[in-house]
């Protein structure tokens, strides 16, 4: 199965199950009036993404890129990176609602306000970062007592 698919067949059963899954959802998105622009949100996203965002996050990763140390010590990189990563994958979600640009629908639909939400995301992206710093110093002191 390798040779002839260039993976396991783990892989296989993963990438038809995601096709199944976006057969099903278009299939569910079919009638739906607003399906176009659905389809200029998800274009748009993906230009986007190649053209900016992905450039953006690998300049910041080079700029990060010092954060390294020697082999025999605990890299800093990462422990910078997931909660950046984290913080702004919620932001990107949120951001309608972070910056109350949809006040009006959001309030419609959920019959709520925007009031505390940016509020809430800069509370979970402290934890993040909290939590990052105790698994680091963790990591430190560990590797202080085996070296």
């Amino acid at each position: 199965m390798r040779r002839l698919y260039g993976a396991s067949p783990w892989h296989l059963l993963a990438v038809l199950a995601g096709l199944l899954l976006s057969a099903y959802v278009v299939s569910r998105l079919a009638d739906n009036p607003s399906l176009l622009r659905i389809a200029v949100w998800f274009v748009g996203a993906a230009i986007v993404w190649d053209l900016v965002a992905g450039p953006l996050i690998a300049l910041v990763d080079r700029l990060l890129r010092p954060l390294r140390s020697r082999p025999r010590r605990v890299s800093l990189l990462n422990h910078v990176r997931v909660p950046a990563l984290l913080s702004g994958l919620l932001l990107v979600v949120w951001t309608p609602v972070i910056f109350q640009r949809s006040e009006q629908t959001f309030r419609l639909k959920a019959g709520l306000t925007q009031d505390p939400y940016l509020e809430r995301w800069l509370a979970i992206s402290a934890v993040l970062v909290l939590l990052s710093a105790v698994v680091y110093a963790l990591r430190l002191a560990r590797a202080g007592r085996a070296g």
